[in-house]
Order: C-alpha cells, then structure tokens, then sequence
C-alpha cells in the first residue's frame, strides 16, 4: 500500500481526553477515529491488526475443536427474561422496543441466545460434549467509556461456549480454553496471569480471568507471594490500593498473609455457568438410563479491541507503537530519500515477493517519513537512498542497529 493512497492522516497531538498510551498513540497513527463517547472505528490500519487478532484466535480455538457461528446483536427479550437477567442486569443492558412496543436487547453477551440455539440440537447424553463459537458485535451502556478501545460502549467478542454432562467433563473443556487463551496471548505478544474472579452478572459456579499487568490498569490484583495464586481485588472485598494487604486478608488457596498488590489489565474471561442458563431455559438431555440432567455449560470471551490496544500499552515507547510482528499492519515501512524512482522499483519487487509493505511515497522530508515509521511501529524500516548505492537500509523497530542488505536479502529476512 502507498502512503499516498492510503486512508490514513497522522497527527502529532493526542485527543485532549486521552489518559492511556494505546488511546494517544492508536489515535495520533490514524489506526482509530471516535464517532463519539465510547464508539470508535477501525480505521484500515487498525483494521489489518484486527484481521491478524482475529485470524489468531480463530485458528487456536478451532484447534481445540470450537466450531464458528454467527448470532444476532438484536434479540427478542423473551430468553433474557427466562433467565431473570432482563431484570437483574443494571443500565449497562441495552434494552429497546420495536414498533409494537415489544421488548428486546442489545447483545451485552450471548448466553441466552446460545443455549436457546442448542435446545432442539442436544437431548441426549450422545450428543454430549459440544464447543462452539463465534466473534461477534456487543454493546454495553458504560457508564464511564474511556481509554480509548480499553472500555468502550460497542465493541467485538470473541465467545465460545462449551456443553458438558456434569462438572468433571466441563473442567476438562475449561482446561482446553485455558491452553488456547495461552497460546492466543502468546502468539499477540502479551504476557498474562490467571487470577481468580468473581462471576458477576454471568453468574455461574465459578470465573478466572487473564490479566497482562500494567502500571495503569484498572482492575486490582492480589498475589500470594508464597504460592503465587492471583485474585480479583473485588473477590476479598478489597477496593482501594490504600486498604488491598490490610490485616486479616488471607489467600483463598494456602491462607497465607504474605501477599502484594498489582494492577492489570483484563484481556480475557471465562466462566463455569453450570446450569446457571439450562435450567431456567430447560436445556437437557437424557443419560444412559434415560434420567434427564440439566447440561453444564461453559463461557469464554475475549475483546478483539481491548486486546489490540492492550498490546499497544505493552508495546510502545516515547516515539510510538511497537507491533509485534504476528499482528503488525505491515511487515516493512519502505520510504525513499532522493531515490523515488529506486523505491518505487524496491516496492514494487518486495510486493511481487509476497511481503506487506507500507510505502512513504509522500513529497516529505526524511523526519517526517522517519517519525511516522517510529509512531506507527512497522516491525521493519526500509531506507532507499543515494547513499545506500543501490543497497537497503534496514532497521528494526526499537533497535539502534542498521543493516545495508539489497532486495532480495530484504525480502528474505523480513517475510
């Protein structure tokens, strides 16, 4: 992709409102634009991140064996209100009226609309287990929308979900999610911590969620220092910094007081619903003596945005964004110095090699085209110029280091 027709305008300043590093750097790069409060959209360059997330999550998940699906944002308030969570969930439900002033939701999460799917699908104990999924839209009435992509009011969801015929299978199933969210995590380039939470609005027997520790994150974390198992400030009662160790708080697995206060960010969640949704919306099947069982389900979400822009506060640093190479936009930021002509043949020739490339083709000057290679944190600068004769100037994002290689050698070392 040339710079020149590209549907991107760099900036040097952040929104006024921006208070995280991913808000300010997103922005300033043209990868995001807000429409208003809490709705934001993908502009392309953030968008081949996104492709790349999603892309990842759905190859670790179908390795698992989740099957892909697509479910409405829209629906019939009929099976939220089977539930109760019609009634029980605040104003963070999005709750709307059709023309006949008939009830329905925004999709703030899909548990009710999934076990209604399986209903006619899952009866018997041969039926038994199930995984299935999809990466859908969500929207959800924040209250204090902020941060740029960490907290917004409609956002994507990675959810899968998981049918068991009592709680040993359903751990089983839990644990496979575990190693996919690992290997998710790893492959985008973070680096987690299961910490034990509370199961909320979701409800159910149990929840952990995955959290990439960071300086400005908004969910407080208590670590046992002596058998390292993490919780949810929120599950011990704990809401302020000042008062997290206070006397008497004990970890829930060894009952040790030794502990530290963290923050974190949350990239990931799952739960163990139990029958939490089948049995108010009667999903059951039948065992080997046909007794009927209530099926024990499983939840397990993660936010596409959120997880970009958490990248970003891990990434990044006084200059710009430092993209991982398995998610970045583009493999090679290509910008020509008194040699357009060479670096229009040089794009041309990695392009024909398969690699993706960003090329500066702008009438600008070299530390305009060097500053927006740094802010939008291509893995690879390719430098053409007189001085290289005929050779690349290749540097790493990050790195001090330059390497003069020629097309080929380029192509090779990048793809």
């Amino acid at each position: 992709m040339r710079y020149s027709k590209s549907f991107i305008k760099t900036s040097h300043q952040a929104p006024k409102d921006a208070e995280t590093a991913s808000h300010r750097l997103l922005a300033r790069g043209g990868f995001i634009y807000p429409l208003g409060a809490g709705f934001y959209s993908l502009l392309p360059m953030g968008f081949r991140v996104y492709q790349k997330i999603y892309d990842i999550i759905t190859e670790e998940l179908n390795r698992i064996g989740v099957e892909d699906m697509i479910m409405p944002v829209v629906h019939p308030a009929r099976v939220w209100k089977e539930t109760k969570r019609f009634f029980e969930v605040g104003p963070e439900l999005w709750k709307i009226k059709n023309r006949f002033k008939e009830d329905f939701v925004l999709a703030m999460t899909h548990e009710e609309v999934i076990t209604d799917a399986a209903k006619p699908i899952i009866s018997s104990y041969k039926d038994l287990p199930k995984l299935v999924g999809h990466i859908q839209t969500k929207v959800r009435d924040e209250a204090r929308a902020r941060g740029g992509l960490l907290r917004t009011k409609e956002f994507t969801m990675q959810d899968a979900y998981s049918f068991d015929r009592d709680e040993e299978a359903l751990d089983k199933s839990y644990q496979k999610f575990i190693k996919a969210y690992n290997n998710i995590f790893e492959r985008v380039g973070i680096e987690t911590i299961m910490i034990e939470s509370d199961v909320g609005a979701m409800g159910g027997l149990g929840a952990n969620e995955f959290m990439m520790i960071a300086k400005n994150g908004e969910d407080k974390i208590v670590v046992c220092k002596k058998c390292w198992h993490a919780v949810n400030a929120d599950v011990l009662g704990i809401s302020r910094e000042s008062n997290a160790i206070r006397k008497g708080t004990k970890c829930p697995k060894c009952r040790s007081t030794n502990l530290t206060f963290k923050r974190g960010i949350e990239v990931g969640n799952i739960f163990k619903l139990g029958t939490k949704y089948s049995i108010p919306q009667k999903l059951f099947y039948t065992d080997e003596r046909n007794k009927e069982h209530p099926v024990i389900m499983g939840s397990y979400g993660i936010g596409l945005e959120r997880l970009l822009a958490s990248v970003v506060e891990a990434s990044h640093d006084k200059d710009g964004i430092i993209w991982p190479t398995s998610i970045a936009p583009y493999r090679v930021y290509l910008l020509g110095i008194d040699k357009k002509s060479a670096a229009d043949k040089t794009y041309q020739q990695l392009t024909k090699a398969g690699v993706e490339v960003f090329y500066d083709d702008r009438d600008a000057t070299a530390g305009e085209k060097f500053a927006d290679a740094d802010l939008l944190g291509i893995p690879y600068r390719a430098t053409v110029s007189a001085k290289t004769k005929g050779k690349i100037e290749l540097k790493k994002r990050g790195s001090k280091q330059v390497k003069l290689v020629t097309t080929s050698e380029l192509a090779r070392r990048i793809k």
